[in-house]
């Protein structure tokens, strides 16, 4: 069943759990990539299907799997090898504490409640036309027309879509400078979605952009800073423990 059967209505948990039940299928094999749309976490919800969670998928439509969407969130470092490791450190920096999305460059996961240690719903802003808050509800339009809309009890949906794209633009700038200095050029995808809605945005964020070498450099700093915090976090003396790895780093990145 592919996504142009969900033309014309709102896409919902409910939805698909009563008129829309024999659409769906069980597929227990997949193996998260760029092509969700979105997550649909059904856990706590009355259900006939043995499944925790609904995968809105570009490619095969929609589905079901056992797995949690916490559960499918955390193998993204499966596909990318990276997960969520520069998201948490670009959000500790810039001292974003609640609501931590997956994001990779130009793709972009995130979530509609707050809490790491919880299930949720997952939306993929680079799949995204326009996003909506009507009350606490999300409503989210997709490059192909598709309504999905999802619980969204808390907070502004636009400021956590802006503070979502931001990261995305940090990390996609940072890249595209390092590439220049190997004779290299970044070629974006000829969609993004939402990913760059805010390009334009002159906030106190945006302005920490990288544009140079000089900005990149700092932006590794703070890097190996949060992977050094990390690892001696709750050791005796860390501050001297980080000071020797840090040495190591830098004696790795010179000849001798």
């Amino acid at each position: 069943m592919t996504l142009d059967n969900y033309k014309g209505v709102i896409i919902t948990s409910e939805y698909l759990l009563n008129k829309g039940i024999n659409q769906l299928f069980s597929k227990n094999d997949f193996t998260v990539d760029n092509e969700i749309v979105a997550l649909l976490d059904i856990r706590n919800m009355p259900r006939m299907i043995n499944g925790n969670t609904i995968v809105i998928h570009d490619k095969y439509g929609i589905f079901f799997v056992e797995r949690t969407t916490k559960q499918l969130m955390n193998e993204f470092y499966k596909f990318n090898k990276i997960g969520f490791l520069l998201s948490k450190a670009l959000m500790n920096y810039f001292e974003l504490k609640q609501n931590i999305p997956m994001v990779f460059g130009y793709c972009s996961y995130m979530p509609m409640r707050g809490g790491s240690r919880t299930c949720t719903d997952w939306i993929a802003l680079h799949w995204l036309n326009d996003a909506k808050q009507r009350g606490d509800h999300a409503r989210f339009e997709t490059d192909n027309g598709l309504i999905i809309q999802l619980d969204f009890p808390r907070g502004n949906l636009q400021d956590r879509v802006h503070d979502t794209c931001f990261l995305s633009e940090h990390q996609v700038k940072t890249l595209d400078v390092i590439l220049s200095k190997g004779g290299m050029k970044m070629i974006p995808p000829k969609y993004v979605g939402l990913s760059d809605k805010y390009a334009h945005c002159h906030c106190l964020f945006h302005k920490e952009i990288p544009v140079n070498l000089t900005d990149v450099d700092l932006s590794v700093d703070r890097f190996e800073q949060f992977l050094l915090e990390a690892i001696t976090k709750g050791e005796i003396e860390s501050d001297i423990t980080k000071e020797i790895y840090h040495q190591k780093i830098y004696r790795l990145m010179k000849l001798y």
